[in-house]
């Protein structure tokens, strides 16, 4: 088993929804310097980036450096420099140096929107908020508008904006990271791009999509209804099923075969309390896989139901 993630979620007002979202993996195709436990996944590499090594990058102080590009929303403007002084991920086929602008992107994602231009690709990301415990840090995570396998993360802080963008999961990615170098009293930014043209099709030839499965367990000293329903990335209905259960009961759903991608669960519980959870859809390739939910009903009137996430 990769990874088990419990939340709580409490039930707050009736007919109220409240959504839960996990964290982010970058997928990339290879292995490099900046990256940090790597695990084989049908040919590809799964890992999370290393932001204290990606920092280390050092520039020449005797660079020629010039503004050049700007992206509509001026969040990044590129710096044109001494390319041989620059280490960059062994892995990706482009980079760039930019400087960024926190405080514009914290606007714009004030509102969930956020359009960025990344190498000439204009892309529109929609973003929320989480929970961090860290003065002066904003955490974002969402996905890119019309890209159903895409997933966003971002860390911002009050001179720099570190990221993960994939725009699926087998054939491009971004990252976005600081470094020790300043430009005009600003970080300098290393943004670069892993593309890995027939990624998904290579996967095929060695594994299988791998069906979404759901356990229901009642937990609780009173039976309970509850709806379960399933919707892609489009907000397309899936599939749906309603149970009745009793104290003690446990119920295992059918496997639901779907494309790869992102998903999402609307479980109603006794027709008075709205849960989301979000999910992904994968190949069964090695550690990789589709995410199975368990959902626990619990004897807790603020937080009737418990998620487990795993992925085996």
């Amino acid at each position: 088993m990769l990874g088990i993630v419990i939340f709580s979620v409490p039930s707050g007002s009736n007919n109220g929804v409240i959504s839960d979202n996990k964290n982010l993996i970058l997928k990339i195709e290879n292995n490099s310097s900046f990256l940090e436990s790597p695990i084989d996944w049908g040919g590809f590499k799964i890992a999370t980036a290393d932001i204290d090594k990606i920092r280390e990058t050092s520039v020449s102080e005797n660079s020629d450096k010039n503004l050049s590009e700007t992206d509509e929303n001026d969040i990044f403007k590129e710096i044109k420099l001494d390319r041989n002084s620059i280490k960059a991920p062994e892995s990706c086929d482009r980079f760039e140096t930019v400087i960024v602008n926190p405080a514009k992107f914290r606007e714009l994602a004030s509102n969930g929107t956020v359009n960025l231009d990344l190498m000439g690709e204009d892309y529109e990301l929609k973003l929320q908020e989480r929970e961090i415990q860290k003065p002066n840090v904003n955490s974002y995570m969402g996905y890119i508008v019309g890209k159903p396998q895409s997933s966003v993360f971002f860390t911002v802080k009050d001179d720099s904006i570190d990221a993960c963008i994939n725009v699926d999961f087998f054939n491009k990615s971004y990252g976005i990271a600081s470094t020790e170098e300043k430009y005009d009293g600003k970080i300098v930014h290393l943004l670069w791009r892993y593309y890995n043209e027939g990624g998904e099709e290579e996967i095929k030839k060695h594994h299988s999509l791998d069906p979404f499965e759901f356990t229901l367990r009642n937990s609780d000293k009173k039976s309970h209804e509850i709806h379960i329903e399933l919707f892609d990335f489009y907000n397309n209905s899936v599939s749906k099923e309603n149970y009745t259960t009793k104290p003690g009961d446990e119920i295992f759903s059918p496997e639901i075969n779907v494309e790869p991608g992102y998903y999402r669960y609307k479980i109603t519980l006794d027709n008075k309390f709205t849960f989301e959870q979000r999910v992904v859809a994968s190949y069964a390739a090695n550690l990789g896989g589709s995410e199975k939910l368990h959902i626990n009903i619990v004897d807790n009137p603020d937080n009737p139901i418990e998620f487990v996430s795993e992925i085996a």
